[in-house]
């Protein structure tokens, strides 16, 4: 039986209200992500919160008096983003992991703190005091955490941790931090996150250093990465690669497990892994 028509109007009006106010919404969590989530995986909890003050982790962590110290970590005011998604069964967490990654180096970044597996610490002070999320236990063999920063405008400060729980279901848990105001701090990596990304992709490319204090300080970290791993010998190319090579001596750096390569880029460093 057909309404009448000032019946089917007066249907029609909360469907036009419903759909005036869901194009006036603010965008969700998943809209504001620079990522697109792991195929199918689960929304298992997100968060946005508006103008609150986050501590981004950038070294490792430990429990001092009951109270979660941070080696280094990075603080501001801004837009936060917290999203978990449990990963389909069949994939791991490295995997989940790599493929958010591979989409942020997508972005101009600084990639400043990774761990993996027991050298992370504690998992339940991972899962209930940084990421305040109970659900991301797991055993500490089990786990991984990077920190990186987009150098886009805006920019942004992206931590991710996987973890396999110990009833094999995997999870992904990232946290988007927008500052309201850019951090301005000039923010390194750690050693070991140096030389992990110097053994994962065989070259690591150093930003450019106008200042003498930052050319020390990366030179600095350097010696600190090839002391911390015997074994590993490194080709240094660019315009100021025999003032590097020479800063490494200086250093105590051994000269046969250094080259000095190609004069380009002439306005980076670049260290190959020999």
């Amino acid at each position: 039986m057909r309404l009448p028509i000032w019946k089917r109007r007066r249907l029609l009006r909360p469907t036009l209200l419903s759909l005036a106010l869901l194009l006036a919404a603010p965008l969700g969590a998943a809209e504001k992500l620079v990522i697109e989530p792991f195929p199918r995986a689960e929304v298992a909890r997100e968060r946005v919160l508006e103008n609150t003050e986050h501590t981004v982790v950038i070294g490792n962590i430990r429990r001092i008096n009951n109270q979660l110290r941070a080696e280094r970590e990075v603080q501001a005011v801004g837009e936060l983003i917290r999203t978990s998604w449990r990963i389909p069964s069949g994939h791991g967490a490295r995997e989940a992991l790599v493929h958010a990654v591979a989409q942020l180096h997508q972005h101009p970044h600084t990639t400043l703190f990774f761990c993996e597996g027991r050298e992370c610490g504690s998992s339940s002070l991972w899962a209930n005091q940084v990421l305040d999320y109970s659900r991301l236990y797991g055993p500490e063999d089990n786990q991984m955490y990077l920190a990186l920063r987009l150098d886009d405008d805006p920019q942004r400060f992206i931590s991710l941790y996987a973890i396999t729980r110990g009833n094999q279901r995997v999870y992904l848990h990232m946290d988007q931090l927008t500052p309201e105001q850019p951090v301005t701090d000039t923010l390194y990596p750690t050693p070991a996150t140096l030389g992990k990304i110097l053994h994962a992709e065989n070259e690591l490319l150093l930003p450019e250093m106008e200042q003498a204090e930052q050319f020390g300080a990366w030179l600095d970290l350097v010696a600190r990465m090839l002391r911390s791993d015997n074994r590993l010998r490194i080709q240094v190319d660019g315009a100021r690669a025999p003032e590097f090579v020479q800063g490494l001596l200086d250093r105590g750096i051994n000269h046969q497990r250094l080259e000095i390569g190609e004069p380009e880029p002439a306005s980076t460093i670049r260290l190959e892994k020999r």
